[in-house]
């Protein structure tokens, strides 16, 4: 039985959160693919491991921002057309934009600006950083959604397997990576996992982005549903009333 208390995510448009998801799948697929061709190159002997460090650092400062801002704004257009927790529930995913503006400058914030010793796995350091500023506020997020009284059953049961896969994406690449330089050194069987770790790292933007895709798809068949319903109810009403 529907839940007559129910509402869409969002009123009177979804637009605000289908643009973030794409935003998000869309900036996770382009770090992914320029990332590995930079790589590439640089394995094969095209360019230095200086210059595939420069070109990266250069290349994800400027995407990372330009993410980071579109994330911000249209998350809070998201919590402009919401209510309730929901809208609670969207301020908090808005935190998460700090995490792509950080990708690139994490290292000098952290090592220069803030003084933490330097060590050889800095940059480790910094990417798990950048992971935590991103993970926790989506995972409140989807907490939120997934506990939200009035938010659609579908809805609530897709947040909560996001909650899952946010948290797998975000926590496996760091469990691998404590394996790897403290517990389990120089283990072929960590070697393996640190590849599947790398390719987890890529879907850490892309799958909580499809995610809130699916949640405005879902919100938006209710708000469809639940208009024909309203719009049946007034024209037996109306039939009713003329007999």
């Amino acid at each position: 039985m529907p839940n007559t208390r129910a509402r869409p995510l969002m009123r009177p448009s979804h637009l605000p959160l289908i643009l973030v998801g794409a935003t998000m799948v869309a900036y996770g697929l382009l770090t992914a693919l320029v990332g590995s061709w930079l790589s590439n190159r640089a394995m094969r002997g095209l360019i230095s491991t200086g210059a595939y460090r420069s070109r990266l650092g250069t290349f994800e400062g400027t995407a990372g921002l330009i993410a980071g801002l579109l994330f911000f704004v249209l998350f809070v257009l998201c919590a402009v057309r919401a209510a309730g927790g929901v809208r609670v529930a969207f301020a908090f995913g808005a935190l998460a934009s700090v995490a792509p503006i950080l990708v690139g400058r994490a290292e000098h914030l952290l090592f220069r600006v803030i003084g933490l010793p330097t060590m050889s796995a800095g940059s480790v350091l910094a990417g798990a950083v950048i992971t935590l500023l991103f993970t926790l506020p989506m995972t409140v997020m989807f907490i939120l959604l997934a506990s939200g009284r009035r938010v659609p059953r579908a809805c609530r049961l897709l947040s909560l397997a996001s909650i899952l896969v946010v948290l797998g994406t975000a926590f496996f690449p760091i469990y691998v990576t404590v394996l790897a330089f403290l517990l389990r050194p120089g283990d072929p069987a960590v070697g393996r996992m640190i590849q599947v770790s790398t390719q987890v790292i890529k879907l850490r933007f892309i799958l909580p982005g499809l995610s809130l895709l699916a949640l405005a798809l879902i919100s938006m068949h209710y708000g469809r549903q639940q208009a024909g319903d309203a719009a049946v109810g007034l024209a037996a009403d109306a039939e009713g009333e003329s007999r």
